[in-house]
């Protein structure tokens, strides 16, 4: 896959701006705020069908505009495809070589995403965390996002049931139950589909990062889940009570934790600023070496700011893998200089700003 030009419109604080890419290297510089990072968010919006900063697509809209546009032409193992997102208060529409279409209609575009945002995972809410796995899950597994899907549906009903003051205890308890059998159905698919793969993901993980690290410690990260699958119904029953209380849903998967760990040792108590960014860094080498293993391609490159949140040790083992990367490479940074030559031997750069790309 070859992301081969893009077009954006009024797309956070680019007015216009089209960009022709090449097969390897693309990077995007420029002093902080100035559009770079808007690029990657744009291809992000375009593979993923969402922001990797903004849980609100319309923030992604100008200020003072009515709308935008994300056009992408990529090539495929099957020909080139026109993908367009437009953007408006009311809706996002999705076009596939001109025609309306559902996001799911696109082929697929697989990415991997490296922000500074991704290190505080292991410092976040477990809610980042588990955003980050289910989002990692459903490029990966076949079944997973429609198990999320139906399985958030009845969790928001049930929660919205809890919390409705107007409908007596003893109406709620008979409601409740309805929610949970749908509950048990898909939440007990995504508690096998994050065991399974959590393993496959560690197993690669611990190997990177002793090789990055030069570190004998043992490296994962762990699947936290708040109820085994044989007893999922059996600890909903008996929590009814307090969750009446409390007005919320307290057992499934949607409570789940990923920890970061070292030799068992929670990283973010106990690791170095060093340790965790090695962590990150191996949990991003991860992520491709599963697309690389599970669809036989290797994924788009998302590197946001990289240089900065990597020391010298780390920077030279990453730029060494990316020399001999094979896939299509995106980065930001504030000066070009800031890669080795070995990084730039084929390569695409443009300065932006305010907005605006102006190629070197």
């Amino acid at each position: 896959m070859y992301l081969k030009a893009l077009s954006l419109k009024n797309f956070r604080n680019i007015p216009e701006a089209s960009l022709s890419f090449h097969e390897k290297f693309n990077v995007f510089v420029g002093a902080n705020a100035q559009g770079k990072t808007n690029i990657l968010e744009s291809i992000h919006l375009l593979s993923i069908g969402r922001s990797f900063r903004l849980a609100d697509y319309k923030g992604l809209i100008s200020w003072e505009k009515t709308e935008a546009f994300v056009r992408a032409w990529l090539e495929l193992p099957i020909g080139e495809e026109e993908r367009t997102i437009q953007l408006t208060v009311e809706k996002k529409k999705t076009f596939k070589n001109g025609k309306g279409v559902s996001p799911n209609q696109f082929q697929f575009m697989p990415i991997v995403l490296f922000a500074p945002e991704e290190i505080l995972l292991l410092k976040d809410s477990p809610q980042a965390r588990r955003d980050y796995v289910d989002g990692l899950l459903i490029k990966l597994s076949a079944i997973y996002e429609e198990h999320l899907r139906d399985y958030k549906r009845a969790l928001t009903q049930r929660n919205k049931l809890l919390k409705d003051e107007l409908i007596p205890k003893e109406e709620k308890k008979k409601q409740m139950t309805l929610w949970e059998s749908p509950m048990v159905e898909h939440g007990s698919v995504l508690i096998k589909e994050r065991e399974a793969w959590m393993n496959k993901l560690n197993g690669i993980l611990n190997e990177y990062y002793k090789i990055i690290g030069h570190d004998a410690k043992s490296a994962q990260f762990a699947y936290s889940n708040n109820v085994n699958l044989e007893e999922f119904s059996t600890v909903q029953e008996a929590k009814r009570e307090e969750e009446l209380e409390r007005k919320a849903s307290l057992v499934g998967p949607h409570r789940d934790d990923f920890k970061a760990q070292l030799d068992t040792h929670p990283i973010n108590a106990y690791g170095s600023q060093g340790e965790m960014r090695t962590f990150t860094l191996a949990l991003k080498l991860s992520e491709i070496k599963l697309f690389e293993e599970v669809l036989n391609q290797s994924p788009l490159l998302l590197l946001d700011d990289v240089v900065s949140e990597l020391d010298e040790k780390r920077s030279a083992y990453f730029f060494s893998y990316l020399q001999s990367y094979t896939a299509q490479v995106f980065a930001t940074a504030t000066a070009l200089s800031l890669f080795p030559k070995d990084c730039l031997k084929e390569f695409r750069a443009w300065e932006i700003r305010q907005g605006k790309p102006f190629t070197f």
